[in-house]
């Protein structure tokens, strides 16, 4: 299969980023058999820092951050028993927007048994920004996906504090065609304040994590650890929930970027222990 890469559209404010990698399984290890990239993204060739598997892939913006009217479109495919950890080379800067908000469109597509972690570096809105993203999976039978997200409250080495227009985030997730998880979210700092009861309160960073795919007994005994981890932690306040389908949410606010790693660390490291049975590893970011 070619990839054909989606055509500019002239008309369009900012930059059109396009990076699309296709896997498949091949002489026991996974390895890139297509790839296309148009800056503002671009893709580094796979490394195999933990043995033959998994395949490690790291997307980069080489201008450093996204300004308004970028479009970012990922899409990253998974052929049958193939094992891809995919992260960035930093964090997503979204720089003041004027006009249009820059737009980040992500679709992955896993086919039967394939493993895929999906671990970027956090979300970093300036002020005055106003970023969409939007994540769409899809999962054949037996397909295992573990997916985090963090957003900072802003610049705070430069006294920004939800000074940012919006973040909207969105993930929709299907097995075997049938809907198993949607979950959206959007802040808005102009319309209510951030800090208020029952929003952030004095907890101004952000996490997710997703554990899609996976036995039943295994998820069960995840999401038990993952409690004990959000009830004991100092700094950080959250909480683990099975969905109705084969998965996990976690979802928890810090005190601080270093209470938001340590939580992020050790959700990895209990998911991945679970369900892929190896430890959570420190990635290269160079």
């Amino acid at each position: 299969m070619n990839i054909v890469a989606p055509a500019l559209e002239p008309s369009q404010i900012g930059r059109h980023g396009y990076a699309s990698a296709r896997f498949e399984r091949s002489r026991g290890r996974t390895i890139l058999r297509d790839s296309y990239f148009r800056v503002p993204l671009q893709i580094i060739r796979p490394l195999y820092p933990e043995g033959e598997e998994p395949a490690h892939l790291t997307l980069i913006n080489p201008t450093g951050g996204s300004v308004g009217g970028d479009l970012l479109e990922t899409e990253i495919s998974l052929g049958e028993g193939a094992q891809v950890l995919c992260t960035t080379q930093g964090a997503t800067r979204i720089y003041r927007t004027v006009g249009e908000p820059v737009v980040s469109r992500t679709r992955i597509r896993m086919e039967k048994d394939s493993v895929l972690e999906l671990i970027p570096d956090p979300i970093i809105p300036f002020a005055g920004s106003h970023y969409q993203q939007e994540v769409a999976l899809e999962l054949a039978e037996g397909a295992r996906l573990l997916y985090g997200e963090t957003i900072y409250q802003g610049r705070v080495a430069m006294g920004e504090s939800f000074d940012y227009t919006e973040v909207a985030l969105r993930v929709d997730a299907r097995l075997n065609g049938a809907p198993l998880l949607t979950d959206a979210m959007e802040i808005r700092p102009d319309l209510m304040d951030p800090c208020s009861l029952g929003l952030f309160e004095p907890y101004p960073y952000l996490g997710s994590f997703f554990v899609l795919g996976g036995k039943d007994s295994v998820l069960d005994k995840a999401t038990e650890e993952l409690e004990e981890i959000m009830s004991d932690a100092e700094g950080v306040s959250g909480g683990a929930c099975r969905l109705e389908g084969p998965g996990i949410m976690v979802r928890w606010l810090a005190e601080s970027p270093v209470r938001l790693r340590w939580a992020f660390d050790e959700i990895w490291n209990v998911a991945r222990r679970s369900v892929l049975g190896r430890k959570a590893v420190r990635l290269r970011k160079f």
